[in-house]
């Protein structure tokens, strides 16, 4: 019984061969030298990243490897000037808007294949939301920043990223404003105006349309005030449908 199984294994293997039946699964080998392609390396995750993956958010990288991350809450080089990312480096999102995200990176690369899109912010636990509107509460800042109290905002559910244009080398295109920064300079209904008075140059104006345009055609929602930023859904549709990320 052993030795006709391993002569039926042994033609099977030499049929394939000699037909080219590419095998489906990756990472098997294929005949004549040829290879399914490997996906990068697993990635090491953090305590809270294993717990964003545990709650069923997914590594954008690891979707499409070419898009660019660099969270800015992860460093103290934003609008509150700390860290209040501790141990947070990856864009984790929902599946359905890592896949949209992935799919506008696409989009993007068939376009300007000089181009990526770089991510500033995916998804932010809710302790984290608490201390960014804890300082700014008070001040003219507030109304850019979601209270936890009135509900989450969509970062909290994974179906939001902050994202902008960069180059070949992760370096960010001029937008007409800094990420964060609050004021008319960041808004999108204004643009023609911020234009047409200089506050933005032609090829700033022209670099936001681009990445909206990326964007939205995978059917991502636009904030009247932030150039950056993209929702999944609208947000009475995501406090209705999805959890908020309690950590």
């Amino acid at each position: 019984m052993t030795r006709h199984f391993l002569w039926a294994m042994a033609i099977l293997f030499f049929v394939s061969c000699v037909g080219r039946q590419e095998v489906g699964e990756v990472g098997i080998m294929l005949c004549d030298s040829d290879f399914v392609t490997l996906p990068p390396e697993r990635p090491q995750y953090t305590v809270t990243e294993q717990k964003l993956l545990d709650f069923g958010l997914v590594d954008v990288q690891v979707l499409d490897p070419s898009i660019c991350v660099h969270l800015v809450y992860a460093t103290a080089d934003n609008f509150l000037g700390q860290v209040l990312y501790a141990d947070l480096r990856r864009a984790l999102l929902l599946p359905a808007m890592a896949e949209k995200v992935a799919a506008a990176q696409q989009a993007l690369r068939s376009e300007r294949p000089d181009l990526t899109l770089l991510i500033l912010d995916a998804a932010r636990p809710l302790s984290v939301q608490q201390k960014m509107f804890h300082q700014v509460a008070g001040t003219p800042k507030n109304i850019y920043v979601a209270n936890p109290r009135h509900g989450p905002g969509m970062h909290n559910y994974g179906a939001a990223v902050d994202v902008t244009l960069a180059d070949s080398l992760g370096r960010p295109l001029p937008m007409g404003s800094q990420f964060d920064h609050f004021g008319a300079e960041s808004h999108i209904d204004c643009e023609e105006h911020l234009l047409a008075s200089g506050k933005i140059t032609q090829e700033e104006y022209d670099n936001r349309r681009l990445l909206r345009r990326v964007m939205c055609e995978q059917g991502l929602l636009t904030l009247r005030s932030e150039w950056w930023h993209f929702n999944l859904m609208p947000t009475r549709r995501a406090r209705q449908l999805l959890r908020p990320i309690g950590l």
